[in-house]
């Protein structure tokens, strides 16, 4: 869970200090240190090569493969396609989609399936308005 912990930690300061992919990349880089340093090293070439300018996202991608062990990840995986906002806030409830979407086997399929899930978890009196929007774009 440290790793996790890392994770949100690095994405608050780089919406503090507003942070464009690049310079998250160069941040996240800055901050590993020993063997999650060496497994960097090791990964951003290879990275670069599968995505010529790569972002965050994908760099959590790859981070979160090695990390965390496949059974951890399975069980996040469920926890969200489970999750709904249920008594949470929207902010709470985002916050958490967030965190879990990094588990999502939908994850690869883009921003329209993203948004979509998130609009499903919502409680049906504010998924319902925003269902009829059909907003595509997450943000």
């Amino acid at each position: 869970m440290e790793m996790e912990w890392w994770i949100s930690a690095s994405k608050k300061a780089f919406n503090v200090l507003k942070c464009t992919d690049v310079q998250k990349l160069i941040c996240a880089g800055y901050e590993l240190q020993n063997e999650a340093e060496a497994w960097w090293k090791a990964t951003k070439p290879n990275l670069k090569t599968a995505h010529l300018n790569p972002i965050w996202e994908q760099f959590k991608e790859v981070f979160f493969k090695n990390y965390f062990p496949e059974s951890f990840r399975e069980r996040k995986e469920a926890e969200f396609s489970a999750l709904v906002q249920g008594s949470k806030s929207v902010l709470d409830y985002q916050q958490r989609f967030e965190d879990l979407y990094h588990f999502s086997p939908e994850h690869p399929k883009g921003e329209v399936s993203k948004t979509k899930k998130f609009e499903k978890g919502l409680k049906p009196e504010i998924g319902s308005v925003l269902s009829v929007m059909d907003i595509r774009d997450y943000a």
